[in-house]
């Protein structure tokens, strides 16, 4: 086991091992989706005021103020120091069917939600077929001038 990883090995752990799932799959941490977000039992306050971060690859405690990236959710719950919270991280990388037979939280979340039609968008975000000018106001509101 070596004892000095790369900046890029460390960087493709912290963004390529789905902290969701490494949190609800992997290394079996409570957790719920609750108000459409996916929820876990924070570590360290053991409060479910939590979230994760698909764009990001963190999750937060909000009662805490503490973000976690993948590394420091195994040094937490593994009770695991650096190196071996990164074998950890290596070992499952390289174990694909960790990450192919479970979606993703997010994705649980996601399929939870009820249908909603989507919000319309404009200018450079609009989809093929929307407008790209916003709506024209409704006029003014009863009682005001």
């Amino acid at each position: 086991m070596p004892s000095r990883y790369s900046k890029g090995v460390l960087r493709a752990l912290r963004n390529e091992v789905p902290v969701a799932h490494l949190i609800a799959e992997i290394l079996d941490v409570p957790s719920k989706i609750s108000e459409s977000y996916f929820r876990f039992l924070c570590p360290l306050c053991h409060e479910f005021n939590t979230a994760t971060n698909p764009r990001t690859n963190l999750a937060r405690c909000f009662r805490c103020q503490r973000n976690f990236n993948p590394i420091d959710l195994v040094m937490l719950l593994r009770h695991a120091n650096f190196t071996e919270a990164v074998q950890f991280l290596l070992e499952l990388r390289n174990a694909p069917r960790h990450f192919q037979e479970t979606p993703h939280a997010h994705e649980l979340a996601r399929d939870q939600r009820p249908d909603r039609a989507p919000a319309p968008r404009f200018g450079r975000h609009a989809r093929d077929g929307a407008r790209d000018d916003p709506p024209e106001p409704l006029g003014k509101l009863p009682g005001s001038r």
